[in-house]
């Protein structure tokens, strides 16, 4: 099978990223009611994006609001709010002509919103507010706040938000087949088909629903392409997450804490890289995943790789 190890886009982009149906969700989402034909929206293409964990956000400016939408499959990063407000001044750099911003009249920007839709297997309440103070080291009578609203999207979770949106419930019960079949098939096929079969079977039992059956029909290959790669990368970090954790406390108690957990980070990093390898994913693709994953450099990554 030749998969694209390109996994800038996801099925969720390639769903939602028609102004139609972001409208739409931004209405499920946020409660309102905007025309689908008559609100004007600018989706902002975001490329080469440093503090998201990959490329696949909804960027895009609606009555004068900046909404930055992700979606997430794997665990919440508590640093969410930390990244948004690094990323969204980046944003705000490139809208504005710096050269105004000296000038004594009030520049008016869009407001700013942060919207995570999470699709994990972990626990998640149905919505959860994080905020940028919870990281200052003293919080009392903090001046600056970033406030990120995480959704639950999953299945059997949060109907409340789901039911309001046609296409928005589709997707989450397609990703819930995938998941099933994941967990039903595991004892009965290799490893190295478990996934691709898993999507396969939904993506056929959805077009026979009637579910998405149309963007199925027309992209069951690069869905299949896409999901593959997404789902091996994130059982890969459930994997080598668990083997670093056991490893440095392993160390960590023949050796000392300090050096046990920076032996047992550099078996975690050799491990993901193994498993990614495994998992057909390439260089370039995996260099990413690790600088995300432990905050390291090109310099530093690339050591492990001699």
């Amino acid at each position: 099978m030749n998969i694209n190890r390109n996994y800038k886009d996801s099925v969720f982009i390639k769903l939602f990223s028609n102004k139609k149906e972001i409208i739409k969700l931004y209405n499920t989402i946020k409660g309102t009611k905007y025309s689908v034909n008559k609100t004007d929206i600018d989706i902002i293409t975001l490329e080469n994006v440093l503090y998201m964990e990959r490329n696949n956000d909804l960027c895009f400016t609606i009555d004068d609001k900046f909404v930055v939408l992700i979606e997430h499959q794997s665990s919440i990063n508590e640093n969410m709010p930390l990244r948004f407000l690094l990323y969204i001044a980046r944003e705000y750099e490139k809208l504005l002509d710096t050269d105004n911003i000296y000038k004594r009249k009030l520049i008016k920007v869009p407001t700013p919103e942060f919207i995570v839709l999470y699709n994990g297997e972990s626990n998640y309440p149905e919505n959860k507010k994080l905020y940028l103070s919870d990281a200052f080291k003293v919080k009392e009578n903090s001046k600056l706040e970033l406030v990120v609203d995480v959704i639950n999207i999953n299945y059997d979770k949060n109907t409340n938000i789901i039911n309001k949106s046609k296409t928005l419930k589709e997707y989450s019960y397609f990703i819930y087949l995938v998941r099933k079949y994941i967990n039903e098939y595991k004892d009965k096929i290799q490893k190295e088909e478990l996934i691709k079969t898993s999507i396969e079977k939904a993506i056929k039992d959805c077009i026979e629903q009637n579910i998405l059956k149309q963007f199925l029909k027309l992209n069951s290959s690069e869905v299949v392409n896409m999901l593959y790669t997404e789902f091996n990368i994130e059982k890969a970090q459930e994997i080598w997450t668990k083997e670093a954790f056991e490893d440095g406390l392993e160390k960590g108690l023949e050796q000392g804490i300090e050096q046990g957990i920076e032996q047992g980070l550099e078996q975690g990093i050799k491990f993901q890289i193994k498993s990614l390898n495994k998992f057909g994913i390439c260089k370039e693709d995996i260099i990413k995943e690790i600088k995300e994953s432990y905050k390291l450099t090109d310099e530093q990554v690339k050591k492990y790789f001699d």
